[in-house]
C-alpha cells in the first residue's frame, strides 16, 4: 500500500516485473524460433555486425545492422507518442504499451511471411518502445528489457549494505533481484509454451502486455 501513495503507476514493482517477464519470455521464443537471435539485447547485434564487416560480408552485417537502426527509431517514436498523445483516459504509458501490443501481435501473424531478420527488426523497434516507455521502478533507473544494468545494481547495492546495512538497500537487492529472475521465468515459460503453440508463442507476449495494460487501470483505481 505504501508503494501505491509513493511511486507513479507505471513505477509500481510487479509493472516493472511483468516488464521484465516480457522480455525474457519475447527473446527466448526469438532465440529458438528466428536463428538464435535475440529481439532486445542490441549490444550482440552491434558485435556480430563489426564482425561480419570485419569479414566483409555485407548481406550480413545489414541483418545486424537494421534491429539496431530499427532500436533507435522505436525509442525516437516513443517520445512522439508522448509528446502526441497526453494522458487522458489511458496514460502515456498505456499509449505505448497499446502499439507495442498491436505490433507484436502483427509480427506474430505474419512471422511465417517473413525472414528471421525482419521479424528481429520489428520486434527491437516495439522492444524499445517498451524500454523508453518504462525508465524507472520505486523511483529507480531499470532496464526492462535486458539485465546486465539490473545485476550491477545488484552488486552495487550490495556493497553498500555492507557498510550501511539500512532498509532501503536490502529492499533495492530485492526488488533488482526479483526483476532479474522475471527474466528467467519469461524465458523458462516462453520455452516451455514453445512445446505446445511453436510460432505461435509469440501471442504470450501480447497477453502479458494486456495483462500489464489493465494493471495500470487498477492501480489508479487504488490511486483516486
Amino acid at each position: 500500500m505504501l508503494e501505491i501513495n509513493k511511486h507513479p503507476v507505471h513505477e509500481r514493482l510487479p509493472i516493472a516485473l511483468l516488464l521484465a517477464m516480457n522480455s525474457g519470455f519475447a527473446d527466448a521464443y526469438t532465440f529458438q524460433h528466428q536463428d538464435d537471435r535475440f529481439a532486445s539485447l542490441q549490444t550482440g547485434n552491434i558485435i556480430q555486425a563489426g564482425i561480419a564487416i570485419a569479414k566483409g560480408n555485407i548481406s550480413e552485417t545489414l541483418s545486424f545492422v537494421l534491429p539496431i537502426l530499427f532500436f533507435i527509431l522505436g525509442a525516437c517514436f516513443n517520445g512522439f507518442l508522448k509528446h502526441n498523445f497526453k494522458a487522458g483516459k489511458l496514460s502515456t504509458q498505456q499509449h505505448s504499451i497499446l502499439v507495442q501490443i498491436l505490433g507484436i501481435t502483427t509480427v506474430n501473424l505474419i512471422s511465417n511471411q517473413i525472414s528471421s531478420t525482419a521479424v528481429i527488426t520489428l520486434l527491437s523497434f516495439f522492444f524499445a518502445i517498451q524500454l523508453d516507455a518504462f525508465p524507472k521502478v520505486r523511483g529507480l533507473p531499470f532496464t526492462s528489457v535486458m539485465s546486465t544494468g539490473n545485476l550491477r545494481s545488484i552488486g552495487a547495492n550490495l556493497a553498500t549494505y555492507f557498510y550501511k546495512k539500512d532498509q532501503q538497500t536490502r529492499q533495492n537487492i530485492i526488488l533488482f533481484s526479483l526483476i532479474v529472475l522475471s527474466f528467467l521465468f519469461g524465458a523458462l515459460v516462453s520455452t516451455l509454451l514453445s512445446y505446445f503453440l511453436h510460432n505461435s508463442t509469440l501471442l504470450g507476449s501480447s497477453v502479458i502486455l494486456i495483462v500489464i495494460f489493465l494493471l495500470i487501470f487498477d492501480f489508479s483505481k487504488q490511486n483516486s
